[in-house]
Order: structure tokens, then sequence, then C-alpha cells
């Protein structure tokens, strides 16, 4: 992999730490968002926030991205049981690397490996973030990451976690299981329970059967269906965020109406079949805050 950065060698279990060669300047009030995130869930807040960070420079510093490195052998990601299982070697880098790259190319520190050590805990704290946003991240977290950001940390999950749907690594296996028709993608608090924090956003629900009725064969088409929402919602989420803080309003954030933020033109777009090309894109309008 080529990249404006390098790796640097360290007590990271596995994976690394990658730096790029030149920090950006961080804004003196910009809110710091750290995101822990991989496969097009994570590239897909990444680059909302970006896009976003290079509208409003003033408003927003992107501190860091912990990402999974599903190559290293060593990695502890339940790789088997999670949507890397669908993906080659050969496309599992490739994701990997595509998302590291965008983090160092945007200025944006990365790490790759175990998150529950006293290493990564020293760059987190040198981060010192005020929001953590997580979209498939492989590892568990534990209370000094998910209570540390005074603006929490979210975490989307691809079902409907407020109906007991989908709890775990395999939810597009329980959602064909139960022979669903639609599912949201919802965000909810990161807790010590897997999937099972407060939910605070659920997403207008989305179609994941072709357009004969049956599911696709392989269930990457499901996660890029289903993910496409995800920049709309992490915009919504960051503005909130933005609004609370700048009233210094530092109550937990307990509910986001996204059935009434998100359009009906994007709404419908959702309720469209899913393609059984495991490369189709599922572009939808970007948020009017980015585009």
């Amino acid at each position: 992999m080529t990249s404006s950065g390098k790796i640097i060698d360290a007590e990271s279990a596995w994976g690394g730490y990658y730096v790029p060669e030149r920090l950006p300047v961080w804004a003196e009030n910009g809110l710091r968002v750290v995101v822990f995130g991989s496969a097009i869930g994570g590239q897909i807040v990444l680059e909302s926030l970006i896009r976003f960070k290079q509208k409003y420079p003033h408003l927003l510093n992107i501190v860091g991205l912990a990402t999974d490195d599903p190559e290293d052998p060593n990695a502890r990601i339940s790789l088997k049981k999670r949507i890397w299982s669908n993906y080659t070697p050969a496309e599992r880098e490739e994701i990997r690397n595509r998302i590291i790259l965008t983090s160092l190319d945007a200025g944006i520190p990365c790490y790759t490996g175990k998150v529950k050590t006293d290493y990564f805990r020293q760059i987190f704290f040198s981060w010192n973030p005020e929001l953590l946003i997580m979209n498939c991240f492989g590892q568990r977290l534990d209370g000094f990451l998910y209570e540390y950001p005074p603006f929490g940390a979210f975490n989307f999950h691809p079902s409907n976690l407020a109906c007991n749907i989908g709890v775990g690594a395999q939810p597009f296996q329980e959602l064909m299981h139960q022979g669903l028709n639609t599912s949201p993608i919802v965000i909810h608090k990161v807790t010590e329970i897997i999937d099972g924090g407060p939910v605070v956003g659920i997403s207008p629900e989305i179609n994941i059967r072709l357009n004969d009725g049956h599911y696709p064969p392989n269930i990457i088409p499901l996660l890029l269906k289903i993910n496409s929402i995800s920049g709309w919602m992490t915009m919504d989420l960051l503005l909130e965020i933005l609004a609370r803080r700048a009233q210094d309003q530092m109550e937990a954030l307990n509910l986001l109406d996204f059935d009434k933020t998100i359009p009906d033109t994007v709404k419908q777009q959702l309720q469209e079949p899913v393609s059984n090309d495991v490369s189709a894109t599922y572009e939808l309008p970007l948020h009017p805050k980015i585009l």
C-alpha cells in the first residue's frame, strides 16, 4: 500500500498506527470527532465528515480513525462471523487500504490495532474526542473509550434493535431468517453490552429484496444498500451535537427523528429493490449540508 503517511511500529497486538505526513491545523473551537469504523459503513461515515470539514473547517476536527485490519492473522475482529467472511483476501485488503488512505489523505491519523490496550488509550487521550461515531467496527469497546467523549459514543447497526432484531455479528442473516421485506439501520448508544445500548434514531425502512422478491444470494448487497443512508444519518447526528455544543447543552442525546429529517425522495430510493450485483452502488443524494 502506498500512502501519504507511514506505519509506526506500535504495541498494538496487531495492525499498527498510521500517521499522515502533514497533520491539519485544528480549528481552535471545532468539535473533536473520532471515527471507529471499517468496510462501507465506516467509509461512508468518514467521507461524510471529511466533506463537512471541507465546507465548515471552523466547526469540526476529525481527530482520528480506528479501523479493522482483516488481513492481520492476529486480529481479533470476529472475522469469520462478520461481513469480512464474504470477501476474498484481496478484496479485504483493498477495503482496508481504501479507508486508511482516505484518512491519511485528509490528514487524519489511523489506528488498526487492538483498542483495549494502554498504548491505544494514550493515543485516544491525545485525540481527546468529544464525540465518537462507530460503524462496522469489529472490536468491543471498554468504558474508558465510550464514556470518554462528553457528547457520547454512538454506533450504527443494520437492523431494528429497538425490536430486538439482528443483535450481534450476523444481522443480515437474521433479517432473512425472519423473512423480512425491509429493515432500517439504527443509531444506538455504545455500552458494555454489544448492540445493547439505547436506540436514539431509526432510519426509514429499506427494501432488502430483489426485484423477483427473493433475497440476494450474497449478503454484500444488503450491507451496501442498508448503509447507503449512513451519510445522511451521520450529518443529522453531527448537526444535533453541534447545536447542543453551541448552547452548552451537555445532557444526553436520546432521540433523533430521521423520519422527519430525511426527505421523501430519499425514502423512495430506499424502497427500490436490492441489486443482485455485489459491485452495485447505492448513491443517494448528498445531505444538503455537504452538497
